[in-house]
């Protein structure tokens, strides 16, 4: 009776006190946090990568662009996916520790395949191009296998990724260097009248794509544009495709070298005992001034090369080849910053807050597409491309305000969000509990 009421308790979602904080807190910044690199993709028309094409460029608008990008691009979805790759140790050790055997892996399976579902549904019908939950749950299938690893094993996993990452962005921009060359030097052959051979002209055209891919014309955009005008089922049926290419474009890459190696770095971290507080004050300073000290030089000197080369797309390639690593040191550097506040116990009010947003992240993740959907989208308010950068960031503030708001006072009446007691109640096959 008593192994099968512990094996019961194993099969259950984990309850208030099995928590850690530090874990809740830290997810409830990064849910925040993303917001501010994702309006962007929400509000404006492909301005992620270049910030010319749309937004405007004055001042506050320039800053708008420098500051997030400096701080921020890469580090809340980097937290993420550390904060992921410890949830899996943790919840399928609870399950093995308390004698769940290959139940365990059944539940974990069963989590992860109800994310990548909810991840399509995301993209596809809720019309966020840039989810993250679709890649997030392959990882989790993926990553099951490596949950037992040592730490030390995990990370240098995870820095043969890291580097690998760095050395195919340096053969990308050295090809794309090449491409240039060559067809900068056809254009002139074919203005001085020579016939052009097939690999001089693909080179032209390949150059041409490229720039043309990165720095559209507002004519080039009207697809996106008349999009974002149309009513609710056109607006998917038309979006569907472009969703779907970028998803599984990206998938590959997204997933070995961005959230993957990221991931592994959280199950060590955790393993560790790092993500969970239990380090001294003077340990989580030293990995933010560590964090800072690489990070932020790496990061102007991307910027700086980006902005120096007129906002092209060779200059976009010549930055990204720190990318990683300067992204790493700065969620390093986040982490340490984050964790010396809590460790400290500093802002105590602010970190309970924090923690019922971070309770509720999915839920949070998931409203603030049904938010920024009916803010920009014609069947809503239709402010796509209405607004300028910086006014973006006027979204994200009520966005947060909401959130922090809502997150705690709903937490007082009910154990879990709803999208945390719709997947709980999935992945167990069992309506949970919701009322406290």
């Amino acid at each position: 009776m008593v192994i099968e009421e512990a094996r019961s308790e194993a099969l259950s979602p984990l309850v208030q006190t099995e928590r850690i904080e530090s874990l809740d807190i830290l997810r409830g910044i990064a849910v925040l946090g993303i917001l501010l690199m994702n309006i962007i993709g929400f509000g404006l028309p492909w301005a992620y990568d270049n910030p010319t094409v749309a937004g405007g460029m004055d001042p506050p608008n320039y800053w708008a662009w420098v500051i997030p990008t400096l701080f921020f691009e890469g580090t809340m979805r980097g937290i993420f996916s550390l904060l992921f790759g410890a949830s899996i140790v943790m919840l399928t050790d609870r399950m093995e520790k308390s004698g769940a055997g290959l139940k365990t892996a059944d539940i974990h399976f069963r989590r992860m395949l109800w994310m990548l579902l909810f991840g399509i549904i995301h993209w596809a019908l809720l019309l966020w191009i840039g989810e993250i939950l679709f890649a997030y749950s392959i990882g989790g299938l993926l990553l099951f296998a490596f949950r037992k690893m040592a730490p030390k094993h995990l990370l240098m996993i995870a820095g043969a990724l890291l580097l690998t990452s760095v050395a195919i962005s340096a053969v990308e921009h050295r090809d794309m260097v090449e491409t240039s060359i060559a067809a900068e030097k056809a254009s002139e052959a074919k203005t001085a009248g020579v016939k052009l051979t097939e690999e001089q002209q693909a080179s032209v055209t390949d150059w041409e794509e490229a720039q043309s891919e990165f720095s559209p014309k507002m004519e080039d955009l009207e697809s996106i544009l008349k999009i974002h005008r149309e009513g609710y089922f056109e607006a998917v049926k038309d979006q569907f495709p472009i969703a779907y290419e970028f998803q599984w474009t990206h998938l590959p890459w997204w997933l070995v070298f961005d959230m993957m190696s990221f991931m592994m770095i959280g199950m060590a971290f955790l393993g560790l005992g790092i993500l969970g507080a239990y380090k001294s004050r003077a340990y989580y300073f030293s990995m933010m001034v560590a964090g800072y000290v690489v990070g932020l030089p790496l990061n102007y000197m991307e910027l700086h090369i980006f902005q120096n080369s007129g906002f092209t797309v060779l200059g976009y390639s010549e930055a990204a080849i720190t990318y990683e690593i300067s992204r790493l040191a700065m969620v390093i550097g986040h982490l340490g910053l984050f964790l010396s506040i809590i460790k400290g116990g500093w802002l105590k009010p602010l970190q309970r807050v924090l923690a019922a947003t971070g309770q509720m992240a999915l839920t949070n993740y998931i409203a603030q597409t049904l938010i920024c959907t009916m803010l920009f989208y014609g069947f809503g308010f239709g402010l796509f491309n209405r607004l300028e950068r910086h006014e973006l960031f006027y979204v994200v503030a009520a966005i947060w305000a909401i959130e922090l708001i809502w997150s705690p006072i709903w937490l007082r009446f009910f154990r879990f969000g709803p999208m945390e007691w719709l997947w709980r109640s999935l992945t167990y096959w069992e309506r949970q509990p919701m009322r406290r």
